[in-house]
């Protein structure tokens, strides 16, 4: 009962309270009349009778009809034939109009008065030409007459209280928005600038130390290779301060350990959900390269989500494994589990994240016996005992000769070096490398040009873009014609390194800007998204579209409140619609959710 109660709106509880004390004082007035009736059974059973049918109220609007007519009217009607109670059923009457809308009015209306004018008495029906029949008639008019028009001055009490929460909402909305949009100029602005010193500075403090190192063994003179060692202190300082700042202006960048990453992940899936998480690591820890770690850190994210969201989960156990063959993230819940593994975005995005980098995924789920889900990568870091020959392709012989130098130290790469496209077509002839790095902008070849030649005559060598531009276009044309990575030439030496080892072993590899911007591009061309949304986007569309509230989408998503708004607001923006019922139409209508 409190479940059909606690769904009543003001309205429901005005309507209820005034037709009890309609139906005591008319039974009051009847006793005084003549009390020959026992006034607290028929008051106390006439209001058990009243109170059933409005358990219907909100819900199917025939249900409650037809319950108010057998059960109150019934009741009404024996009380008029044999204890002479008449006029019991003029609150009943004025409740049904009030809750009948359109045309429901077209059968409530005469079914509901020829009851009134049945419950009037024996004295009313006994002839149509007695007067009281059509007194009885133009009273019950009048009852349902009024109730009509007080439940006409409801609903525009409800669209007016509707559109002040939404004018509210609405301005709140753009508080929000406001600030949020201040905060990420402001970040973007401290982004690109790190980027700057990342791609421009940084690499060319990176470039001279290298060149410098190059030269110690040609220095013959104690006092020069003691000032070479000083210069290249000092480059290796200011290039360390450079670094520190980069990542103290770049709000994107991760520099935690992958166990650390992952840990902070589950705290904060903790503290929004209250889901108990155990986490433990078994091997000895070694660094992760940056791909490596955001695919298992998304992982873990979409896991943990589809544990609590879908799998009603209690309790999770999360196992890191470092082993030196490979690296392996499991997650085991406690949730309902499923018969049939149903494969949605977040799981095959997982599955796909794992095959770029030549990973394994595994899911293991039975009914209420929950789920495990397993992903494993290869070591990339971990050298191989079969020599990985690599041509470099650069027409900067500085950074051809750093990048050789790097690479060199590698015990199972075999470096070899070519100062434009047409040279790396002669090498590759030659020497058959395994892996070219092919810079883009060249003489006399260009990589592009280059890199279509070597897939045609060579499918089996794999290339790697590696450039200082990030520009999508390239990395399009690139991935076009065959070329296995597009990085840039800022990237970590460790991760080239494992980027080489892992394209060796048939992985792919973008870099995760590039990555991003190529999804974008591809989701903005797509037809059936005209507007633009993005999968976040979406994701709460379907929210709003089932419902859901936004303090308990920003609980699922583990975002804050505040930013499950100003999605709101951009996807309000975007759709052209200015509620959530339009947006949910529109969005439906034109088939951008399911």
């Amino acid at each position: 009962m409190r479940i059909f109660i606690n769904r009543w709106s003001w309205q429901d509880w005005s309507i209820f309270t005034l037709r009890t004390v309609w139906i005591i004082l008319v039974i009051i007035f009847m006793y005084r009349d003549k009390a020959n009736f026992p006034f607290w059974l028929v008051c106390i059973a006439l209001l058990v009778c009243s109170t059933i049918p409005f358990l219907f109220v909100g819900r199917q609007y025939y249900r409650y009809f037809i319950t108010e007519c057998l059960v109150a009217g019934g009741f009404s009607l024996f009380l008029a034939y044999h204890l002479e109670l008449t006029r019991l059923f003029a609150p009943i009457l004025f409740t049904i109009a009030f809750y009948s809308r359109g045309k429901q009015h077209w059968f409530s209306l005469p079914i509901s008065v020829i009851l009134f004018i049945l419950i009037a008495g024996d004295s009313v029906v006994s002839s149509l030409t007695s007067p009281l029949i059509w007194q009885s008639l133009m009273d019950a008019l009048i009852f349902y007459g009024v109730s009509f028009s007080l439940q006409m001055g409801a609903v525009s009490i409800n669209a007016i209280k509707q559109k002040l929460k939404l004018i509210e909402e609405q301005y709140s909305i753009l508080e929000q928005y406001s600030s949020q949009i201040e905060k990420m100029t402001l970040l973007e602005e401290r982004y690109r600038m790190a980027r700057e010193l990342h791609d421009t500075i940084g690499h060319s403090f990176t470039s001279m130390i290298l060149g410098m190192e190059t030269l110690i063994p040609h220095i013959n003179s104690s006092e020069g290779k003691t000032k070479l060692q000083s210069m290249l202190k000092l480059a290796r300082t200011g290039l360390e301060d450079i670094r520190r700042q980069v990542h103290q202006m770049d709000p994107l960048e991760e520099n935690l350990p992958l166990d650390r990453s992952l840990l902070q992940i589950m705290e904060e899936f903790k503290t929004n959900t209250g889901v108990h998480v155990i986490f433990r690591t078994m091997g000895e820890p070694y660094p992760v390269m940056k791909q490596a770690k955001l695919t298992l850190y998304r992982c873990l994210q979409e896991t943990l989500t589809n544990a609590s969201r879908h799998g009603q989960a209690s309790s999770i156990q999360v196992l890191l494994q470092y082993d030196q063959a490979q690296i392996m993230l499991q997650v085991q819940d406690n949730g309902k589990g499923s018969e049939k593994i149903q494969y949605g975005y977040g799981l095959s995005s997982m599955s796909e994240r794992l095959a770029m980098l030549q990973g394994k995924f595994y899911i293991d789920t039975q009914k209420d016996e929950g789920t495990i889900i397993t992903c494993m990568i290869p070591n990339q870091t971990n050298e191989g005992s079969h020599k990985i020959k690599v041509l470099i392709v650069d027409d900067q012989p500085l950074v051809r000769e750093s990048l050789r130098l790097l690479l060199g130290e590698e015990k199972d790469f075999q470096v070899f070096i070519a100062g434009n496209g047409k040279q790396a077509i002669e090498d590759s002839q030659k020497n058959c490398p395994d892996i070219i790095l092919m810079d883009i902008n060249m003489p006399e070849m260009d990589g592009i040009t280059a890199t279509k030649i070597v897939k045609e005559t060579w499918p089996h060598i794999r290339v790697i873009m590696i450039t200082t531009i990030e520009d999508v276009s390239y990395a399009a044309t690139a991935l076009r014609i065959g070329a296995e990575g597009y990085i840039l030439k800022s990237v970590n030496p460790k991760e080239l390194a494992a980027t080489i080892r892992l394209i060796y072993g048939g992985g792919t590899m973008i870099t995760q800007d590039v990555a991003q911007q190529l999804l974008e591009n591809q989701m903005g061309a797509k037809v059936e998204n005209p507007y633009q949304l993005t999968e976040r986007e979406l994701e709460i569309l379907r929210g709003l579209a089932e419902g859901t509230r936004n303090k308990i989408l920003a609980q699922k998503l583990y975002l804050s409140e505040g930013t499950i708004r100003n999605y709101i607001s951009t996807i309000y923006s975007k759709l052209q619609v200015q509620g959530r019922d339009e947006a949910v139409e529109k969005a439906k209508r034109e088939n951008l959710i399911q």
